[in-house]
């Protein structure tokens, strides 16, 4: 009888942990015209999308209270409607704002969001995370924002490809209030026929909270820049 009571503790004890487990949610990139904050330049189109309330967060990684603990996952989806591929650099990507030239913010690397997500506390740790290797931590999540990560993203001809950035906002801010404020700064576009760098884009958020663009030199997601 004991050994028959160990045998079903044991599979509850299983059942429990497999029903705690990470479990990758898909995501693809929806098409253009789901997205209000774009910008159009040289034949390449990027909109972007920050997940930036926990359910919202929830629908596209398996973490209940990502906002919460201070990580907020930001799409960028690039549809390239040129004869050629265009390779896009996410690691330079910055959030800037209007209002706060001091603030400007970059992605952290999937390893260390993993970190944060499985900790206890879930109070924002400001000193570095340890040095950890992937053994200590949970496989399936860290697969899961490595594959969605725009690490470097190439683009084929005619085609269109998208990722996540892994963005931490300035503490005690209301996230609507500052994002409807915020653009998105992306330096480094090259062209891989000649290897040439394509203009930047700075794509506002305003139009996702207010239905109007107010990035400069942005009319209805078109680019009226003038290069450099």
């Amino acid at each position: 009888m004991k050994k028959i009571f160990l045998l079903v503790f044991a599979a509850v004890i299983a059942a429990a942990v497999t029903g705690l487990a990470y479990k990758a949610p898909a995501w693809e990139p929806g098409p253009r015209e789901s997205y209000p904050a774009f910008l159009t330049s040289e034949g390449v189109t990027i909109a972007v999308e920050p997940f930036y309330t926990d359910k919202l967060a929830a629908g596209v990684f398996d973490k209940k209270d990502m906002i919460t603990r201070g990580i907020m996952p930001f799409a960028v989806v690039i549809f390239n409607d040129n004869d050629f591929r265009v390779e896009i650099s996410g690691l330079d990507i910055e959030l800037i704002h209007s209002d706060r030239p001091d603030v400007r913010i970059k992605t952290m690397p999937p390893n260390e969001v993993t970190w944060r997500l499985s900790q206890r506390d879930k109070t924002w740790r400001t000193q570095r995370i340890p040095r950890l290797s992937q053994n200590e931590l949970d496989r399936n999540m860290l697969e899961d924002f490595d594959r969605k990560f725009l690490m470097k993203k190439t683009v084929e001809a005619r085609g269109q490809a998208g990722g996540f950035l892994y963005l931490h906002l300035p503490e005690n801010e209301n996230a609507e209030e500052f994002l409807s404020g915020a653009m998105l700064y992306i330096p480094r576009i090259f062209r891989l026929d000649d290897g040439s760098r394509m203009i930047y884009f700075e794509i506002s958020l305003a139009r996702i909270f207010h239905g109007v663009s107010a990035a400069r030199g942005v009319q209805e997601g078109v680019d009226t820049r003038r290069a450099q």
